[in-house]
């Protein structure tokens, strides 16, 4: 057994060799610009490492790092499912035809979640209520917060300021809203453990809480001073008027309560962005190159020559070899493990004619297994129409009388 060279496995590139690799970039990349100011990155980067770590450590031979890490990589998979589960299952949503036919039906008419968000919040202020409007993004809030009661109702302003009422037994705590939805009410949030601003009291607090440690947009509207702020991070953002909060919520929020696309502004943003996106190409090849060159292992196995397929009335001389060499590429693995009996040569002789004629060494191998050569490649065989019972050899004149 011997292994390819980095050389002639350029030279043994395939067309749809490049295009996976580009395929895969561009999901890779679309996947980082939906995700990067989000925690999945740096879970997704951490488990990435763990995989990288326990691979140079089985190459270079450090078996007990190798299979520490391995495990580690194992348990954290199956964490991640569980902690992850809520973005997962929304993720696979997203993608399904079913949701895109649902969502041509479900339109009824042009409807902006952000200017109704706006317009309830600052009626709410302007009857010098408070309110806490929180709208999730892409990170789940469910393990930050409590359940509160759910509602399930349109969104809408009166149904926003019937639920911030004095006389509404939902009134305290917060709302949650998203795909046009109000979903919770009586929802409390975490508490913020600093503030900047003395001012601020429990509402503000919250907003911030909850803002630090999601992705999740807060608009919280002030009881004692009539005044209506949008938390989005780590900043709690003032809004004089409506107009402003309806253009702040455009930057952060879609209609569907998803991220929307930031504008990409300055030089440094840009370089980053282009060497995130060039990072990941970079691992994508390294990734395809890794696993082309641990398939590049080769092996000459001798195998029978069978023959198939001979028509009714032919036949054939006897072949003067009766095996070959065929040698087979794949993983050192799957080389190790295969069975003598899983490979088969053979020649089709099923549109063969009388005469001497030339058939090609076919071959059978297992799934990822790949036939680089046979030795011979193809064999010359002689066809003759098989002579009918009772009848004399092909060729020769019958007599009635004795032979000679």
């Amino acid at each position: 057994m011997h292994e390819l060279s980095p050389d002639l496995l350029i030279h043994t590139l395939r067309w749809q060799d490049p295009v996976d690799v580009l395929l895969l970039t561009l999901l890779f990349s679309a996947a980082y610009r939906r995700f990067r100011h989000t925690v999945a990155v740096q879970v997704a980067v951490g488990l990435m490492t763990l995989v990288a770590g326990s691979w140079l450590a089985n190459r270079i031979g450090l078996i007990l790092t190798s299979y520490l890490l391995s495990a580690i990589g194992a348990v954290a998979t199956i964490i991640i499912v569980v902690v992850f589960q809520h973005e997962i299952r929304q993720g696979l949503s997203r993608v399904s035809p079913l949701r895109w036919f649902g969502r041509q039906r479900d339109k009824v008419g042009p409807f902006d979640s952000r200017a109704t968000v706006a317009r309830a919040a600052f009626s709410i202020a302007a009857r010098k209520k408070g309110a806490l409007i929180v709208i999730p993004r892409h990170e789940a809030i469910d393990a930050l917060v409590s359940a509160g009661v759910e509602v399930d109702a349109r969104l809408s302003v009166p149904v926003l300021e019937a639920v911030f009422t004095a006389s509404s037994p939902i009134h305290d705590g917060a709302v949650v809203v998203s795909d046009n939805r109000l979903l919770r009410a009586s929802v409390v949030l975490p508490l913020a453990t600093e503030s900047a601003d003395t001012s601020h009291g429990t509402r503000h607090r919250a907003a911030r809480g909850l803002a630090q440690a999601t992705d999740a947009l807060v608009v919280c509207v002030s009881e004692e001073h009539g005044t209506v702020s949008l938390a989005h991070g780590e900043i709690l953002e003032p809004m004089a008027e409506q107009t402003q909060l309806v253009a702040a919520l455009r930057r952060f929020w879609t209609d569907d309560g998803r991220r929307a696309r930031q504008p990409v502004t300055g030089a440094r943003v840009r370089l980053g962005s282009v060497l995130a996106h060039l990072a990941i190409l970079i691992c994508v090849a390294a990734s395809w190159a890794a696993l082309a060159l641990d398939r590049s292992h080769m092996v000459a196995k001798v195998v029978p020559l069978e023959i198939r397929g001979i028509a009714e009335g032919l036949s054939f001389d006897p072949l003067r070899n009766t095996s070959v060499v065929l040698e087979l590429r794949g993983s050192r693995r799957e080389l190790d493990r295969l069975s003598p009996t899983a490979v088969h040569s053979y020649l089709d002789l099923s549109a063969s004619a009388p005469g001497l004629r030339t058939f090609r060494v076919q071959a059978e191998v297992p799934p990822g297994i790949e036939v680089a050569n046979s030795a011979p490649a193809s064999v010359e065989l002689r066809i003759r129409a098989r002579a009918a019972p009772g009848a004399g050899e092909p060729g020769l004149a019958h007599s009635s009388g004795p032979r000679p």
